[in-house]
């Protein structure tokens, strides 16, 4: 072959060598868009710095993202020397992992970062510090970052949205919910001062040291039964029981303010399995003999004067304990023998005591008891509390308190648990009074300011029985000076009764 022949087919073979192959990467997640890369050189970097098969985001990135496909590197260009032989400079720079991860070196210290592109402009976000977080843990995150932009969630969106969701989640504490409830249910259920503070004591001592701090949505089932158990473990099963009520509370409050998801409410009425309450009246002496030695026992009482006052007082009105002690000169009128206790002094509904409509409690007294006032009117009249505090430091407008009279009593040796109580007196009265003087039941309900328990009895039956219930408290008052005086159950009182209950029967 000649010379110029071979030439001629060199050169044709350069001139026409075939194009280099295109190599295939994946498809958009709507098959509108292929990607390839073309020529030897670029499978050679692919082969050299590319581990192509761990890559989500080349074949699934939304437009919305991203404008261009950004290839960058995959992860794998940085070990653990080089991240620490990275020295600090005067200004931060960047180091290249792949995949949009990095290494930021400040010359405050190292932290990574993933960046990728929202609406055509890069974005930055934190991922953690170095060392605290190592290079596998700084690629995991990335990759969990990558995945929330190929299922159409932008990293930085689901950042602020979960900070967001922590900053409430640390507001919405079981304790700043509780006070919330309490506020709320104090207005609106109208407690009393002193029942609204009853209920956050409980909270304050058995609940709030141990979950008080936690979200509500992270509180745990066993973490409230523990802290009933607590209680209940200590033989305050009652309180326990209130505790569970004033917990099950919050936790529907929590519910109806959109703190907490129905589905995580898991209070009820059985939550901590505790058994049913036990219910135990006020000890109160219902036997003649023995309430006979209580009132001696009584009238020797050599302590304060206010106290030995009060104390006489108790079996006599048979009111409650904190309602005496509560009275005040300008509600006694010792010439008419009649005690008026307004409705805000009384065991009432607080929207009650505030009613204009509420009448008044008319407790007539004996003349045992308008003797009792007349000798203490010189030492605590004539207005303020009746029952003062004697104490040297107490302002005059303070009352004695509400532990006086089961304090006295304890003080003659009687056990306020199992034998007599300050509130005792009242089933002492109700029961001796029915059984020995044969009062109507109404009449002596009324007395003890009970409503009436008939249906629509409180709207319609109004009465108060007011001089039946002088006759009665009379007699009353006469029956226990007799029993006092170690008289038989045959008393004059009893006898006196008998005849005018028979006079009106008679004329009846």
């Amino acid at each position: 072959m000649s010379q110029e022949r071979q030439l001629k087919i060199r050169v044709s073979v350069v001139r026409f060598r075939p194009r280099p192959p295109s190599f295939f990467l994946g498809r958009s997640q709507d098959s509108s868009k292929s990607f390839y890369i073309k020529g030897l050189a670029s499978k050679r970097r692919l082969k050299r710095h590319h581990r192509i098969s761990q890559n989500p985001v080349l074949a699934r990135t939304p437009d919305c993202f991203s404008t261009a496909v950004d290839f960058g590197y995959a992860m794998g260009q940085l070990n653990e020397l080089q991240i620490k032989a990275a020295a600090p400079r005067d200004r931060e720079y960047l180091l290249a992992d792949g995949e949009g991860l990095y290494l930021r070196v400040r010359p405050t210290g190292k932290a990574w970062v993933y960046r990728y592109k929202r609406h055509g402009k890069e974005a930055k976000l934190s991922i953690g510090h170095y060392p605290a977080v190592t290079l596998a843990a700084a690629r995991k995150k990335a990759r969990a970052e990558a995945e929330k932009r190929a299922d159409g969630v932008d990293p930085r969106e689901a950042r602020r949205v979960e900070v967001e969701r922590d900053r409430v989640a640390r507001l919405n504490t079981f304790e700043l919910t509780a006070r919330a409830w309490h506020a709320q249910a104090w207005k609106d259920r109208e407690w009393s001062a002193g029942y609204a503070g009853k209920v956050m004591r409980h909270l304050e001592l058995h609940i709030f040291p141990w979950i008080g701090a936690l979200a509500m949505e992270a509180i745990l089932p066993t973490e409230v039964v523990r802290c009933l158990h607590r209680i209940k473990e200590r033989g305050n099963l009652e309180t326990a029981q209130r505790v569970r009520e004033a917990v099950q509370h919050v936790f529907q409050y929590a519910v109806d303010v959109g703190r907490l998801e129905p589905a995580k409410n898991f209070m009820n009425s059985r939550t901590g399995g505790l058994p049913p309450p036990r219910t135990r009246h006020y000890a109160a002496i219902t036997d003649p003999q023995k309430l006979g030695q209580l009132l001696r026992d009584m009238r020797a009482y050599n302590g304060n004067v206010v106290t030995r006052a009060a104390l006489q007082l108790s079996p006599l009105l048979f009111q409650r304990p904190g309602q005496l002690r509560l009275a005040h000169w300008e509600d006694v009128d010792l010439d008419h023998a009649l005690w008026r206790c307004p409705p805000e002094k009384m065991k009432l509904r607080e929207w009650k005591k505030r009613d204009v409509r509420t009448p008044a409690h008319l407790v007539p007294l004996p003349t045992q008891a308008v003797e009792i006032l007349r000798d203490l009117y010189p030492l605590t009249g004539p207005t303020g509390p009746i029952f003062r505090s004697m104490a040297k430091r107490s302002e005059k407008t303070r009352y004695m308190s509400d532990n006086t009279i089961n304090s006295a009593l304890r003080t003659l040796g009687y056990d306020t648990k199992e034998q007599i109580t300050g509130h005792g007196f009242r089933a002492t009265a109700r029961t001796l009074i029915r059984e020995l003087l044969g009062w109507d039941r109404e009449v002596i309900e009324r007395h003890l300011a009970h409503g009436s328990d008939e249906e629509l009895g409180s709207a319609y039956d109004r009465a108060t029985f007011l001089n039946q219930r002088r006759k009665m408290i009379q007699l009353w008052a006469d029956l226990l000076d007799d029993l006092a005086a170690v008289k038989a159950l045959a008393t004059p009182a009893c006898t006196e009764f008998a005849k005018a209950r028979a006079g009106e029967m008679s004329a009846v």
